[in-house]
């Protein structure tokens, strides 16, 4: 399960209709069924499935006083990195290209320019389909060392699902070392990820989307 956590620190996916979406969580819920995960993991991975599909914007705190800050409207996706309150890069994936932008050189928190990027666009917020397949079949297979169980928290003022495992070899508290967790709102964006020492926490989280978010 670590590998898997990990992977999706990495990557998010953007994707297309809501149509596609149901596919896709249709696709994820037999194959974890068939694959013997309890119903409730079921669930917790169908709506991950959908995260790709889900309109929100996500802030986490980042290192220094700095923000990752991702947008998601399908098909487009924006990730902000914020300083205070300058934006000192972003990614702009719309109309189906992607670009890379920065304020001047010569003017920090200066008007954005943006060029065209080349290859995927790589962010938290949501499970690309690679990212989700390699988790849930990961689950599967460690299915029988782990304590698997789902509970609810609030983060970032949202109702969140969370995905806990605990080792079977270890504390029964859900405390000790080896301990990974997923929380997705109810909109599949990923709230919490605590995994292998590595952690990424949302401090703000909404559904509405400001105007212009996608403008370049």
């Amino acid at each position: 399960m670590r590998r898997a956590l990990l992977i999706v620190l990495l990557l998010g996916a953007c994707g297309g209709a809501d149509s596609a979406a149901d596919t896709r969580a249709d696709q994820v819920r037999s194959a974890a069924v068939e694959s013997g995960l309890p119903g409730e993991v079921v669930d917790v991975l169908e709506l991950a499935a959908r995260g790709a599909e889900g309109t929100f914007q996500v802030t986490y705190a980042g290192e220094e006083g700095a923000s990752l800050v991702v947008s998601q409207a399908p098909p487009n996706r924006r990730i902000d990195i914020v300083a205070g309150t300058v934006v000192t890069e972003s990614r702009v994936f719309r109309d189906g290209v992607g670009y890379r932008c920065s304020p001047p050189e010569d003017e920090p928190g200066g008007p954005l320019e943006c060029t065209r990027a080349q290859g995927a666009l790589q962010s938290p917020g949501a499970f690309s389909d690679e990212a989700l397949d390699t988790f849930s079949a990961e689950l599967a297979d460690s299915r029988d060392d782990l304590d698997l169980s789902v509970e609810t928290r609030t983060i970032a003022g949202a109702e969140a699902t969370c995905l806990v495992a605990i080792p079977e070899a270890g504390p029964t508290d859900g405390t000790g070392p080896g301990v990974e967790t997923i929380c997705l709102s109810p909109e599949g964006a990923q709230l919490l990820l605590d995994a292998a020492g590595e952690r990424l926490v949302a401090e703000g989280y909404t559904t509405d989307v400001p105007d212009g978010t996608f403008a370049i």
